[in-house]
């Protein structure tokens, strides 16, 4: 069921509890996996979620990037999250009827969301000043070549059973 949808009006409790756990579920292992620089689940539970709840999952996403405004405090690193998170579940509602659920191909449009990770983050410091964000994107490429390997290798790791999870979880609760 699409969120746009004639019955995606309709919040459920159920809707909204699953909802509000996803997002609690990415802002938890967001913050219990800080310590390790650019290796997160966040991107393999956008994915995943996208994949089991469709566009609810940019609900999700937003709620999860205010939670960490909340936590780290608000920055213009908060407004790359408002559209970074959302990217990725809009390419993930895209590529979804190509995909489907070849966890190969999401493993590799995981690691490709990880390495384009910090050019998207940077298009935010474009106003303020554009060689700031060019240069910011550029020391970071390290980092994002670390990024993107380490979501590929978690998404071929978790992928499949984290979405077999899911999918269980939508079969036996629906709304």
């Amino acid at each position: 069921m699409s969120l746009f949808s004639k019955r995606a009006g309709k919040l459920t409790a159920y809707r909204i509890t699953r909802i509000g756990l996803c997002a609690a579920i990415l802002f938890v292992a967001q913050v219990a996996l800080a310590f390790i620089p650019n290796g997160e689940l966040v991107s393999l539970l956008t994915i995943v979620f996208t994949l089991s709840f469709g566009a609810e999952a940019f609900i999700v996403v937003t709620i999860f990037s205010i939670l960490e405004g909340l936590l780290y405090g608000f920055g213009l690193w908060v407004v790359s999250y408002l559209y970074v998170w959302p990217i990725l579940v809009a390419a993930t509602l895209l590529l979804k009827p190509l995909f489907k659920e070849d966890f190969i191909m999401w493993a590799v449009t995981s690691a490709a969301f990880g390495l384009i990770f910090g050019s998207l983050f940077a298009i935010a410091y474009i106003p303020v000043s554009p060689s700031y964000a060019l240069t910011y994107w550029l020391s970071g490429l390290l980092w994002d070549a670390w990024h993107g390997t380490a979501n590929g290798i978690i998404m071929l790791i978790l992928g499949k059973p984290v979405y077999t999870i899911c999918k269980r979880i939508k079969r036996e609760i629906t709304d």
